[in-house]
This record gives C-alpha cells, structure tokens and sequence, in this order.
C-alpha cells in the first residue's frame, strides 16, 4: 500500500509547538507522509512577546518548479497560517499545479487563520481577509474557528451562544463548491463549553458537537484539530468522524499539558499523547 503524501504549507516555528511542528508529528502518526513546505521560519511562536524570522516567500515558486520538473505528486494540499497576503497567491498557485492539475483526486484543506475571539490577528488586515475568502473557495474543505467564520462572511461577531440552526445556516454561507466541507470550530456554547459544526455540502448532512472548555490557553490547538482531521480524512474517515477523533485528541492534549504544569507559551504537550493516534 502507498504512503498518502501531503504537502504542508505552514510557518514553521523552532520553538514553541503549531503550525509545521503540530502538523508534521500528528499527520506522520496517522500514516501519511508530510512533506513541510514553509512560508516562513521563526526562532520561536509569538506567544513569547519577541521573536525573529526569515520570510520564505521568495523561494517558494522555484520550490514548486523544481517539484514539477522531478514529477512529484500529493494527496493533499494542506494550508494554514499566512503571514503576508502575497502568500495567499503562492498557495493558488500550489493548489493549481499539484491539486487541480493532478491526475488523481487531491484533498485540498484551508485553514484561514485570521483571528480569534472576535478580533482580527494585529498583522493583518481587510485586505488579507478578502484575499483568504478567495483562497476558501479552492478548498474541498474549509476550517475556520467561529471569529474567522464571522470574517469570511462579512458579520458581526458576538459572544452569545448560536443554536444549531443558526449555524447550519451560517456553515451553508460559507459553501461556495458544491462538494465542499465546512468545519467551524471555537464556537461559543454554554457555560464551560465549547461547541464544532461541520456540514457537507455534497450530503447536505450537518452535525454539531459540545466538548467541555479546559481553562488553559495556548497556541496550536487549531493547527493540531485540523492536522488531526485531514489525518483521519485521508485514512478514508467521513467528515463527522474526523471531526470527532480531532476534538477527542485536541482534548486529551490539551488536558495533559495542563496537567504537566509545563508553560503554556510552549504549546500543547504534543508528543507524548501521539500514542493514541497511532493506528
């Protein structure tokens, strides 16, 4: 049986665990190959306050070049943090040359991260949101927590609890393929809680579903839900499935690093808890 192959298209931070280094460990314990593809490398993540970085962006076309040249094919596309809003031309152009061109069906996943409770990342700004509502319509799926669902449609964000209704209806605005998958995570729900909804558009199927809200905050979680949702979609899992595993293993982690008292600017206690993804 062949290895899955997926091209990841993330920053990659030294130190401080998200982006490449939640992707690469979480999607290689579920049996697909990462091949990292870096938009920039940082000293460290950003929790710290202080960091220094390379940006990348320079190199990338020629990287693809070379690819093409030598043949080389992936299963899936799998983006996620951006820092500059050219970077969001060169994933277009990724998702062009080894996605849509490809002789074989190709997973392409986008994670807009773009902000979170309720606010836009500082770095960014209108511009990289209406060019991140473009890059979501090449996406097969699309994983936006509940701040960057409200900035993909142009809405206002609030903290009240929105029922089911409300976000199926807000999962079916943010379809703009007739096969895509929507997954919205971070969406305020009760008291001590946390809800994700996915919806498929191709089924028309919706599900939603509350976990209780651990009290420790810290980077990466995103990257590593939806490192572990790809791993389980192209180990043949249904959206609803990989939503679940991803929910299960981003809850487990994050209660062992809260547990092992280590700080929390390091990011998730990933590596210990890959066990559990491991067949």
């Amino acid at each position: 049986m062949t290895t899955k192959r997926v091209l990841a298209i993330h920053d990659l931070c030294s130190f401080g665990r998200c982006s490449l280094t939640a992707a690469i460990p979480v999607i290689s314990a579920m049996g697909s190959q990462v091949c990292p593809f870096p938009t920039a490398i940082f000293s460290n993540n950003f929790t710290y306050g202080d960091f220094t970085f390379s940006d990348f962006s320079s190199k990338m076309s020629g990287f693809m070049d070379k690819w093409q040249s030598l043949g080389f094919s992936y299963d899936s596309i799998y983006s996620g943090f951006l820092a500059d809003v050219n970077q969001i031309a060169i994933v277009k152009d990724a998702i062009e040359r080894f996605g849509r061109a490809a002789d074989k069906q190709v997973l392409v996943v986008v994670d807009p991260a773009m902000g979170d409770d309720g606010a836009l990342y500082p770095t960014l700004n209108l511009e990289f949101v209406s060019q991140m509502r473009s890059l979501t319509h090449e996406a097969d799926v699309i994983t936006p927590n509940y701040t960057e669902a409200c900035l993909l449609l142009d809405e206002p964000y609030s903290t009240d609890a929105p029922d089911s209704d409300t976000l199926r209806s807000i999962c079916e605005r943010l379809v703009s393929r007739k096969n895509q998958k929507i997954v919205i995570t971070s969406v305020p729900a009760e008291v001590n809680q946390i809800k994700v909804a996915c919806y498929d558009a191709e089924s028309q199927t919706y599900f939603d579903y509350v976990t209780p809200r651990i009290p420790f905050a810290t980077c990466g979680t995103g990257d590593l839900f939806t490192s572990v949702m790809t791993g389980a979609m192209l180990q043949g899992k249904p959206l609803h499935e990989a939503v679940q595993k991803a929910m299960q293993f981003v809850s487990l982690a994050i209660t062992y690093t809260l547990e092992s008292g280590r700080d929390s600017r390091e990011g998730v206690q990933v590596e210990p808890c890959l066990k559990y993804l491991l067949g």
